[in-house]
């Protein structure tokens, strides 16, 4: 894949999450569905992000120490992002929610720099290379990587708990 390509492919992601996160801050309707899928949509963009770390020379030991921090930070932002989220009904019935923006930041920078880290690391064509060819990078690399792929794990637990907070808060809302 070319690297125009790729920075079209990157371009396409940060413009995406940009306006997602503008919704978030001035606030936008929800559902317990669209929670849910963009629950998943982060886990999954994350999963593969981190997956390829393990390509090029992270240890597959440290798959245990992703989950402790995922769990962790789920547990944590579920805990102390509710004050933060403000749940209220407009005038057409829908129910829009606003707030909790940490998580998204820190999921942010943790993807950013993983891309970032990426081209550095393994040039342009990082993002398929990774999945074919097995390359080895040097022990700092390894150790950059390895903070970094920690860091998104922190930024997709809190959002996962931030989501389960405001699926919470809709259910209460509603009743």
């Amino acid at each position: 894949m070319p690297t125009s390509q790729i920075l079209i492919f990157v371009i396409m992601i940060v413009i995406v999450l940009v306006f997602r996160f503008r919704k978030i801050l001035s606030g936008g309707p929800v559902s317990k569905n669209r929670i849910i899928f963009s629950t998943v949509s982060y886990f999954a963009i994350s999963i593969l992000t981190v997956f390829s770390s393990f390509q090029v020379g992270v240890s597959i030991w440290y798959v245990f120490a992703y989950v402790g921090v995922l769990i962790g930070a789920t547990y944590l932002s579920h805990r102390h992002v509710d004050k933060t989220i403000m749940v209220w009904k407009e005038d057409d019935g829908k129910i829009h929610a606003k707030g909790g923006n940490i998580p998204y930041v820190i999921w942010l920078v943790g993807l950013v720099s993983r891309f970032v880290l990426g081209y550095v690391f393994l040039g342009p064509d990082y993002l398929i290379a990774t999945y074919g060819i097995q390359k080895h990078l040097s022990s700092f690399a390894v150790e950059i990587t390895l903070v970094v792929d920690l860091i998104m794990m922190l930024g997709v637990g809190a959002l996962a708990g931030r989501n389960l907070r405001l699926i919470s808060k809709l259910k209460n809302f509603q009743q």
